[in-house]
Parts: structure tokens; sequence; C-alpha cells
């Protein structure tokens, strides 16, 4: 073989490894960036999933207001309502009509008498089939109110569901929503059947609330993994 051939030949192979070269070098850039889509594409993923598994759900728990806002009206005779003067949840004043009753005095004839609010508050008619009222049988409930809208709940405890201070909820009775922040929460759901609550609502509509109400209370609950949700 020439001497020219050899310098050829090794001119040739240099050409061949710069032209190898360069290829690598097209091809890193875009390795460089498949590798960055990927690794993007991973977080999304990732970030995804969590927000998958960590969900806001809502479940609801039976509630009653607690017997110590209302104030019922006895009468230790039997009567016999014969109107109302306010509808049923209104807001009334002290000292304001209410309804007049019948009843036997003395010598066993009917006469009417007056009932009038003890105090300010929301009136609520008993729920009864007639207008007779039995000895020491409600005529009504007033639904003693706060300036502070504060007002105390049991609810349906719920081993799988925990109701905390802070925790906003809201009210259902009867189609209405009223919202309101926990601010006391007396017992545990893993030991007792009842819990009582204590909530500030925000508004002081309470004309739903009565003693008789179908209240359901809806708590958002954060943090909460499908799989617990499935279960």
């Amino acid at each position: 073989m020439s001497i020219v051939n050899m310098f050829r030949k090794e001119a040739l192979r240099n050409q061949y490894k710069s032209s190898d070269i360069g290829k690598s070098l097209i091809k890193q850039p875009k390795i460089i960036n498949n590798s960055i889509s990927a690794l993007i594409a991973i977080f999304v993923f990732s970030f995804l999933v969590i927000n998958v598994l960590t969900l806001s759900t809502k479940r609801s728990l039976d509630a009653k207001v607690s017997s110590e806002h209302y104030t019922p009206l006895i009468y230790n005779e039997v009567v016999v309502i014969n109107k109302h003067f306010a509808i049923d949840g209104e807001s009334v004043k002290k000292n304001q009509q209410l309804l007049t009753i019948s009843k036997f005095d003395s010598n066993s004839k009917l006469e009417k008498e007056v009932i009038r609010s003890p105090s300010d508050g929301l009136f609520f008619h008993s729920l009864i089939e007639k207008n007779i009222i039995q000895p020491f049988e409600p005529l009504g409930y007033l639904l003693s109110t706060t300036s502070e809208n504060e007002l105390s709940f049991w609810i349906s405890s719920n081993k799988n569901m925990s109701i905390n201070v802070n925790d906003h909820v809201t009210l259902i009775v009867s189609n209405d929503e009223l919202k309101g922040i926990v601010t006391m929460v007396i017992g545990s759901n893993k030991n007792n059947k009842e819990q009582k609550i204590h909530l500030k609502l925000e508004t002081n509509n309470y004309s739903k609330l009565s003693p008789n109400a179908d209240i359901k209370i809806l708590l958002t609950q954060q943090s909460e993994k499908a799989l617990n949700l499935i279960k």
C-alpha cells in the first residue's frame, strides 16, 4: 500500500469519527430535552395522584338542637288551644300574645285565657293531632337565641368521621342551609353514641329549628384517602 493511500485511508477514518461525534452532539440535546419532558410528566402525574388520593369529602350527621335552648310552655290542666297568634317559627317579643286557650273553671265552665311569651325568642307549635292538650304537655316551645348566634347541638357519632373545633359546617334544615363554625366539642365519637357540639352560626335565621326538625350537619373533611372512601 502506498503512503498516499495510507494517508487517504487515515483521513477517511478521521472524517467518519468526526461525523459520529457530530451526530452524537446533535443527539445529546434531544436526549436532554426528552429527559426533562419525562421528569415534568412524572411530576405532573405525581401531583394528580396526590390530589386524587387527598379528597375534599362531604358527609352528613344527624343532629338536633340541644333542649336547653327551648322553653316549653306548660299548663297543669287540660286545655283546648283556640287560636295561634304567632305562626310556627315566628320571632316574638316578651309578653307578646302567642295563643288563646280554653279551660274549665271551678264551676266546670269554659273560660278563655291568653298565653303570652315569657321572653324574646322564636315560637314553635306543638305537634298535636287535636287542639286538646293534656296536663304538663307543651302548648308550644320558645327557642331562646343569643347575640353571639351560638347554639349547641347533639349529633350522632360516627367512628369513621370526626368533628373538631374550627371545622366549617352546614346545617341542612328543610332544604334551607345555615353555615357555621364549630367552637366546642364534648364527648368522643369513638366512645359515645352522641356528641355535643357548639356552633357559631353566620345568621340568626332559626325559623326552621323546631324541636322536631330533621337536621343534618354537613361537614367538609380534607385529607381523606380514596382507599378509606371505598371502604
